[in-house]
């Protein structure tokens, strides 16, 4: 899997300067190492900018503009403007900062760039922790999420993003984390730990990360790299052209006004829940731990991950649309 994850992102946007593409490849390489280690990632940097070229999309543009305007003013330490390429037009090189940024959160994990500081590894995650009792999953009594968690830091950072009070430099690092959570809680495994006897409480099987499938690989990782692993780049495809002709194929599959009534909901534990579910009843069926997932089984994670980076990228612009308004 380390070996995978380093092919994948030695492959950088053609467009991005030389300064820009050694800072972000010393950071993938960095974060590609530790894909393997529990409870690190969520979708992998192509679902991320998928997420948020489709929020792109549906963003007025006052809240295109403010966004932008926030990532160029935000702390030096977090170096977002690094995010942003040196060529194209300005509207351009705007759209790619933006999508760019999604990844920020993963990319600060590297505890050799400055940025280290702005990592919280327990933000990315809100586990509902669960079992199976005849034949039907059951929610522990007395578990849940940690107070501070991924749904609860959306909630905080939206409201610090809408907050004109806050200083810029941090509604700029609120913006970047909410890019990224509003993403990761759509994850079904990002809202889950399931609990058997080889996975047992307190920490249940870490969102799949306990669960092997086959050499190299786990179920996490699995739904991480849903979309790359099922529709592989076209040669010479740098990483914004992907994530934006997956992002056109996601809304034609599950346009907006088809999800409108999800789209809608704010009720951010609710997200969270969905999760869950989805996890509960799809994430472990028809999978068996040290083989890989069937073709059958396959498709249909390919179905639920597409439909859930839909609706996170719909959600993600209502929520910057009402903060930056």
């Amino acid at each position: 899997m380390q070996k995978e994850a380093l092919r994948r992102f030695e492959s950088l946007p053609r467009e991005l300067s030389a300064p820009m593409t050694r800072c972000l490849r010393a950071s993938l390489r960095a974060l590609a190492m530790v894909l393997v280690i529990p409870a690190l990632a969520a979708w992998d940097p192509a679902g991320h900018r998928t997420v948020a070229e489709i929020a792109w999309e549906y963003m007025t543009l006052r809240a295109r503009e403010r966004a932008v305007a926030l990532l160029m003013h935000g702390p030096a330490q977090a170096d977002f403007a690094s995010l942003r390429p040196a060529e194209g037009t300005a509207a351009e090189r705007d759209r790619v900062l933006f999508v760019n940024a999604a990844t920020w959160a993963d990319l600060v994990r590297n505890r050799r760039e400055p940025w280290h500081v702005y990592s919280h590894p327990t933000w990315h995650y809100a586990d509902f922790y669960w079992d199976v009792e005849n034949g039907r999953p059951h929610e522990i009594p007395g578990t849940g999420p940690d107070s501070v968690n991924a749904g609860e830091r959306v909630v905080a950072f939206h409201a610090l993003l809408a907050d004109s009070t806050a200083a810029d430099t941090t509604r700029a690092v609120a913006l970047a984390w909410l890019l990224h959570l509003v993403g990761d809680i759509h994850q079904p495994l990002h809202c889950s730990s399931r609990v058997t006897s080889e996975d047992a409480l307190p920490r249940g099987d870490l969102g799949g990360n306990t669960f092997a499938l086959d050499a190299g690989h786990n179920l996490h990782a699995y739904w991480d790299e849903i979309l790359d692993r099922a529709i592989a780049p076209d040669p010479g495809e740098d990483s914004i052209a992907y994530a934006t002709r997956m992002a056109r194929r996601i809304e034609r599959i599950h346009p907006r006004a088809s999800l409108a009534t999800p789209a809608a909901s704010t009720d951010v534990v609710g997200w969270e829940r969905e999760g869950l579910h989805l996890a509960q009843t799809v994430v472990y069926a028809a999978v068996t731990r040290g083989a890989p997932p069937s073709a059958t089984y396959q498709a249909q994670a390919l179905t639920v991950a597409e439909r859930r980076i839909a609706l996170a990228g719909y959600r993600l612009a209502a929520l910057l649309n009402d903060a930056l308004k």
